[in-house]
């Protein structure tokens, strides 16, 4: 039976140390002012549309295509810029475990690796390459401008794993890995098992309370996800 592992990005499988919130505030400026700001805005688990909504809210800015589409645009620009700068000085950084966990899944035939993250598809793109991983792994992929919320998410992936092997796949063979309550709630919602890894803002025991099915530190040792996977490492 064809296993489905999902995994969240920022937080999971690396950092960027604040690239991406600094780029969001540079686009906002740019476009609409210095008053633009994300300021008190939690991004952690959250979708990149819904950041510039909360932002363009709070900052009196129109919420509407256009905006959003500018915003976008501009975000991918400065993005891509204070990615260059992060590299250079050591700040995007991959987190432990994964690089080695990746391969391992990639390398196995009853796996396949997707992407669900509340990125925009083009700057997930730019993360990961900044990262030194390379997206063309992530054969099922689901963004967060493709759905209104992070639970809403899962199903975009689910479908596009179905179109890809012409059958669905069981909620209970999907593993998604997150770093935030938020990924967790997305997996319960579509009764998917919860893996969650604090990597990110949260620990152990706050993700263990939001109810994750296990929750570990980081990925280096990755024997709770073969045994939710019910496989022997490759």
């Amino acid at each position: 039976m064809s296993k489905l592992v999902l995994f969240d990005l920022d937080g999971t499988l690396l950092s960027t140390q604040g690239a991406g919130m600094r780029a969001m505030a540079r686009a906002g400026a740019g476009l609409f002012g210095d008053g633009f700001h994300f300021e008190g805005i939690v991004a952690a688990g959250g979708l990149d549309p819904l950041l510039f909504a909360a932002a363009a809210e709070r900052c009196g800015v129109d919420i509407n295509d256009d905006n959003h589409t500018q915003f976008a645009d501009a975000y991918f620009t400065t993005l891509e810029e204070e990615l260059t700068i992060a590299a250079r000085n050591g700040g995007v950084r991959v987190m432990p475990g994964v690089v080695e966990l990746l391969a391992l899944l990639h390398a196995h035939e009853g796996v396949t690796l997707g992407l669900l993250t509340g990125n925009y598809g083009r700057t997930a793109e730019l993360k990961l390459r900044a990262g030194g991983i390379e997206p063309a792994q992530f054969v099922v992929r689901s963004f967060g401008d493709e759905a209104p919320d992070r639970p809403a998410m899962v199903p975009v992936a689910l479908g596009r794993y179905e179109s890809l092997h012409g059958r669905a796949v069981d909620p209970r063979d999907v593993v998604l890995i997150g770093d935030t309550p938020k990924d967790v709630e997305a997996a319960q919602a579509h009764g998917c098992i919860a893996l969650a890894v604090a990597t990110g803002p949260f620990d152990v025991e706050q993700l263990l309370a939001a109810g994750a099915d296990a929750a570990v530190a980081d990925l280096a040792d990755a024997t709770v996800l073969w045994e939710m996977l019910s496989l022997a490492a490759a």
